[in-house]
């Protein structure tokens, strides 16, 4: 709690500047770092070797935090960061248990080409359910068994009226998320599955809300989003101070956007992911944090510029500090498509090979259609992550490089693919399975994928 209440006042008392200004700074600093340090992407390559390069990220990302501070939008000041500060966090344990019963699961700290298997997390991850089938689609991942947790959609509306942002409305829908949720966990006889969430609310009292053992319990994990680019604000603080008093999990999430206000290059997306995570582990003081880079271009993380980054982030954060990460997986494609199957396995490979601890998703249609969120693409991503096992990183890289040939020429024109309904076959909320078409599309790449690993 002291390092918390340590950057709260910082937050007061920092240098006042105009968000724009920040924004420049990162942009100006950033590209400075990587010039001088000789990050260079190669546009041959998607899983990074140069283990160098990646240490040199991270050095990067170190000045990046000194230089440029985070800037609090609610004091409209910037919070400086300490050089012997951050490298003191650095190697501190940051063991992490989530679940409860049979369910309960190490996350494990994993290294470069780690031989024990990510976690999976699936479930919607805040993209769009619609309230109709949201205890189904939260279902169709919780009764696949390599799942291990679930993370919360974004609930379209509640008693069918769209919901009010910013208002006490999102108590309510956050209450409905919750109990949904763990009522999926009830119904895939799988009641300990750690939740995460909730996925719609964006005030802390409904987050706060559902912090009891009954929704979202000390075993499972709250939901602290950061509102931009090395950014935190009050909403950050109110979560972060209740969720360290209770005793709770909780993550801190950041969605740096490749050609946004702040980041202009694929060599300075990897050195602001990493940075983040140091702000997360530092600032926040989060049981981990979650990445969701994505590019201005497309909305989604499967672009190449941004499998790079992310690989080169992921190999210098776990050479480099000990602090859990999960990775978000935004998808262009819509579900049932094979498209939608080589993104994920693109993005998946790459994270299972450089480190990642955790693997969230995935959605399709960009997050931003109903229900693009079913069970059997959370299968896939677990099942390609345990082949990736047996992968070096040079290895790895001809495998994304082959997967990512087979879609990069839809990135503008992706097929939209189906909704959960027209994906699974619902005979009630105890029987549901995908559709055949569906299946067999699965079982077709994950044989290619097979082959080739």
């Amino acid at each position: 709690m002291s390092n918390v209440y340590k950057y709260l006042r910082k937050s007061f008392s920092g240098g006042e500047i105009e968000e724009k200004a920040h924004d420049e700074d990162i942009l100006k600093v950033s590209h400075e770092l990587a010039e001088y340090y000789g990050i260079v992407q190669d546009e041959e390559i998607f899983v990074p070797y140069d283990v160098n390069m990646a240490d040199s990220v991270f050095s990067a990302a170190i000045e990046l935090l000194t230089n440029v501070g985070i800037y609090c939008k609610d004091t409209g000041r910037v919070i400086k960061i300490d050089h012997e500060e951050i490298l003191k966090s650095l190697g501190t344990p940051n063991n992490l248990e989530i679940g409860r019963f049979k369910e309960r699961i190490k996350v494990a700290n994993r290294m470069l080409m780690d031989c024990q298997p990510p976690v999976i997390i699936g479930g919607p991850m805040g993209g769009k359910v619609s309230e109709k089938n949201y205890l189904d689609v939260h279902i169709s991942s919780a009764i696949e068994p390599i799942v291990q947790g679930i993370y919360a959609g974004n609930m379209q509306s509640i008693r069918r009226v769209p919901i009010r942002t910013k208002t006490p409305e999102e108590m309510f829908v956050a209450l409905d998320e919750a109990r949904l949720q763990r009522l999926a966990t009830k119904i895939a006889e799988r009641e300990g599955l750690a939740l995460f969430g909730p996925g719609t609310p964006g005030i802390s009292q409904a987050h706060m809300l559902v912090s009891s053992n009954e929704l979202y319990s000390n075993s499972d994990v709250l939901k602290v989003h950061h509102p931009g680019d090395l950014k935190t604000d009050f909403e950050v603080f109110y979560n972060s101070i209740f969720h360290q008093e209770h005793g709770n999990n909780y993550l801190s999430s950041q969605y740096p956007v490749l050609g946004g206000d702040s980041i202009k290059s694929a060599e300075c997306l990897a050195i602001v992911d990493v940075a983040e995570t140091i702000q997360s582990r530092l600032v926040t003081s989060a049981s981990l944090h979650a990445s969701g880079s994505i590019h201005k271009d497309t909305n989604a993380s499967s672009s190449k510029d941004i499998i790079w980054a992310s690989n080169m982030a992921s190999i210098a954060i776990s050479r480099n500090m000990n602090h859990p990460t999960a990775r978000f997986h935004w998808n262009i494609a819509g579900c049932c498509t094979d498209m939608m199957f080589y993104e994920t396995a693109a993005q998946v490979i790459g994270d299972t090979v450089c480190g990642r601890e955790m693997l969230i998703g995935p959605v399709g249609g960009r997050a931003t259609k109903d229900d693009h969120s079913c069970g059997l693409e959370s299968r896939f991503m677990g099942e390609v992550s345990r082949l990736a096992l047996k992968l070096d990183l040079a290895e790895a890289n001809d495998i994304v490089s082959m997967l990512y040939s087979k879609y990069a020429d839809r990135l503008t024109d992706a097929p939209e693919g189906q909704g959960f309904e027209d994906c699974y076959i619902v005979e009630s909320k105890y029987e549901m399975t995908p559709k055949e078409e569906y299946m067999e599309l699965y079982t077709q790449v994950i044989a290619e994928i097979d082959e080739c690993c």
